[in-house]
């Protein structure tokens, strides 16, 4: 019941395009969070625009990608995903007001305040340092995916999988 290297390639292709539309998915997910999120700050300043346009530009551009992903598509989205990690970092920067070590000693500072108690900080008065950072978990899962191709699609086989072929 061995496959053959032909049959490995395309499996091993659906198998990347299906986790890749899964990625897509979880930028989706953060676009209609992030509206929320930012429906006041909307009307306030052009940087909270940042997140939302690029994840929708992204979810436009990647179904795009996905149809088209032997014809550059699977690079194309490489990018996307690589402009995601900018975006979270861009978006930490802001968050903390471009004090970023400030922002992250706050937020795990809260690991000492006891349960119930805010620790002097009201919730909502600033935007959550680390949330944006969720841009670059997804960008990178998407970059490791999309950047670097699977090695049993590329012919590349380990000997180890030659050996075991009929």
């Amino acid at each position: 019941m061995s496959s053959s290297p032909e049959e490995r390639k395309h499996a091993g292709e659906d198998r990347d395009r299906l986790i890749a539309a899964a990625v897509l998915g979880g930028i989706a997910l953060l676009l209609f969070e992030l509206r929320f999120e930012h429906r006041e700050v909307l009307g306030e300043t052009w940087r909270s625009w940042i997140p939302l346009v690029y994840a929708g530009v992204t979810l436009v551009a990647g179904c795009f990608a996905l149809l088209r992903w032997d014809a550059g598509g699977r690079g194309a989205l490489a990018v996307l995903f690589g402009i995601g990690v900018v975006v979270g970092l861009l978006g930490l920067w802001f968050h903390t007001g471009g004090h970023v070590l400030a922002g992250v000693r706050e937020v795990f500072g809260a690991w000492r305040v006891p349960f119930g108690q805010d620790g002097g900080i009201k919730m909502g008065s600033k935007p959550p340092a680390l949330a944006p950072l969720a841009f670059c978990g997804i960008g990178t899962l998407g970059l490791l995916l999309c950047a670097v191709p699977d090695r049993r699609t590329t012919g590349n086989e380990s000997s180890s999988a030659r050996v075991n072929q009929p």
